[in-house]
């Protein structure tokens, strides 16, 4: 596999009221489980960078912790820590916020990272640029990054100023036929309650379809 796996969870968490995301439960698991046994089908290793790894003892297994080595500096920090321990070729970074990751998604951005020579794909999706559900190339962007932070521009998406990069648009998405629900991320309790009432109804639905089939079938 030329993919490792990096998922951002060391943010303040200061619009979910200080409780960490990453923990948050969506279908019977926590964000972060979800995440890395999604990126487990793609990933050659899974580095998740937080400054507390002690919060997923005996949650997590077979991953590597780091922390930012410039802490406060946001996800370019991140970025930084995990890049400088990642061997592969690729890594496919996730904020540990988004609970729909997908990996169809991630390994047709490396596709065409290695197509197009590009040092980062990414979403162009909802009227941003989706830097934290990406493909990156770790040993090019590290210098980048280091000098960025040690100039004191910590901006992740000025990252984008400084490699050849490439933004898919959502109607290429649509021909690809690959769904843009992986870049919805969960910031406060508003966005995760609706989420919850959103996985709720499809249940709901999902059992009423059942239901009228077998009574359709007897």
């Amino acid at each position: 596999m030329t993919v490792s796996g990096v998922i951002l969870a060391g943010g303040r968490n200061s619009r979910m009221n200080g409780v960490n995301k990453a923990l948050l439960r969506f279908q019977g698991e926590a964000f972060i489980e979800q995440q890395v046994r999604k990126m487990r089908t793609l990933c050659a290793s899974i580095v998740v960078v937080t400054p507390d790894p002690a919060m997923y003892t005996g949650l997590l297994a077979n991953v590597q912790y780091v922390s930012d080595i410039y802490p406060g500096c946001g996800p370019l920090s991140g970025l930084h820590a995990a890049f400088r321990i990642v061997q592969t070729e690729f890594a496919w970074v996730v904020g540990c916020d988004y609970p729909a990751i997908s990996v169809q998604a991630a390994e047709w951005m490396r596709r065409r990272a290695q197509e197009g020579d590009y040092d980062a794909v990414l979403p162009n999706a909802e009227g941003s640029h989706q830097m934290l559900h990406a493909i990156y190339r770790p040993r090019r962007l590290l210098p980048v990054i280091t000098e960025r932070i040690q100039a004191g521009r910590h901006r992740l998406s000025g990252l984008l100023e400084s490699c050849r990069w490439l933004g898919i648009a959502e109607e290429e998405w649509t021909r690809a036929d690959i769904p843009l629900n992986f870049v919805r991320d969960v910031d406060t309790p508003g966005q995760y309650e609706a989420l919850l009432n959103e996985c709720s109804q499809a249940s709901a639905w999902k059992e009423e379809s059942s239901r009228v089939r077998s009574e359709t079938q007897i």
